[in-house]
């Protein structure tokens, strides 16, 4: 069976607000797939923010359904946030790990190969067509195509902090893997990390990590938070290295299709 999907979908540019408050919640398709509603919930990510009503969660559900969109998912969200979305039908599809450091960062005591032969570049918002489709050609290698970045989730990334930069690997101009880092004042982010999956555990990850962590140290951050999936070892393993430790609670994202029936 084929899906069809609203034309309002497909043209849609800008995320729409459903809802502006303790967390901003808004509304454009998942990337790489127009028939699924994404909703980005910005400061979900902190349990201590006040929560939508129930009513207003379901009215969301109704503005979603009147796009056209068939499913819905959100972004990562904290526990009291996830309560909330699996009242009104929402299951998990998605468990994170969250993980803090605090500076000085372990920026000396990664363990890297001979890697001699690639060149490290960086970007800030802009960036040239050619270099940006390298880098979501690699997230799309690391991550598989469900949960990989698009031209404008990537964008979001860029400027959902107050500065960030995106550092790659280069080896005979190919693109081999990148990190996104940001910050806001004094709190730093990794929000993204891949490396093409045949360098997998030959050091490339943790150079990236470092040069990352030290581009923060630089804007005088004192902390930084990344999240990775609780059953990604290997990930978990190479940020517990630069000094990150597992924060007590977990993020989940969450996905719904739109025929249900709130409840």
């Amino acid at each position: 069976m084929v899906e069809t999907v609203n034309p309002r979908v497909a043209s849609q540019k800008v995320g729409h607000v459903l809802w502006d408050g303790a967390i901003t919640v808004s509304l454009r398709s998942w990337p790489r797939d127009p028939s699924t509603a994404f909703l980005v919930m910005t400061g979900a990510h902190d349990d201590s923010r006040s929560l939508p009503s129930l009513e207003v969660v379901a009215g969301w559900l109704n503005e979603v359904a009147e796009f056209g969109y068939s499913h819905i998912r959100t972004s990562a969200v904290a526990p009291s946030m996830q309560r909330v979305l699996r009242m009104v039908g929402f299951e998990v599809c998605q468990e994170l790990s969250l993980l803090r450091a605090t500076t000085p960062l372990h920026t000396n005591s990664a363990r890297v190969v001979d890697l001699r032969p690639r060149k490290m570049r960086h970007f800030g918002g802009r960036m040239q067509e050619s270099a940006r489709a390298q880098i979501l050609g690699v997230d799309t290698a690391a991550f598989g195509p469900k949960w990989a970045l698009d031209a404008m989730s990537l964008r979001d990334a860029l400027l959902a902090t107050q500065r960030s930069r995106i550092f790659s690997m280069t080896n005979n101009r190919q693109c081999e893997g990148f990190i996104v880092v940001a910050h806001t004042g004094t709190a730093g982010f990794v929000q993204r990390l891949a490396v093409q999956p045949h360098l997998w555990h030959t050091g490339l990850g943790s150079l990236l990590l470092a040069h990352g962590l030290q581009w923060l140290e630089r804007q005088d951050c004192e902390h930084v938070v990344v999240n990775t999936e609780t059953s990604n070892v290997g990930a978990l393993g190479l940020y517990k290295k630069f000094g990150f430790q597992v924060m007590p609670y977990e993020l989940t994202v969450l996905e719904r299709t739109t025929s249900e029936q709130a409840t």
